[in-house]
């Protein structure tokens, strides 16, 4: 995949950057006593799915993680 930044072939669908995505993942975090810490959490795993919000840092675009894959899979 030429042009794309990142590992998972994603670009943004307005400007095409591919080095600025940020998705709305799921985490597992443990609570504490003064808020949460992620590496403390049993289980560190992070998910998402086509449906999950992605935004570029870029541009400000707003969409789903399908939008941003479509995107970056070409023509």
């Amino acid at each position: 995949m030429t042009g794309i930044e990142n590992d998972f072939g994603m670009k943004c669908p307005e400007c095409g950057a591919s080095d600025e995505i940020d998705v709305a993942a799921t985490v597992w975090v443990r609570l504490c006593h003064d808020g949460t810490d992620v590496t403390a959490a049993a289980n560190g795993d992070h998910e998402w799915d086509d449906d999950n919000g992605a935004a570029c840092g870029t541009c400000g675009h707003l969409g789903n993680v399908a939008a941003f894959a479509k995107a970056g899979s070409g023509p």
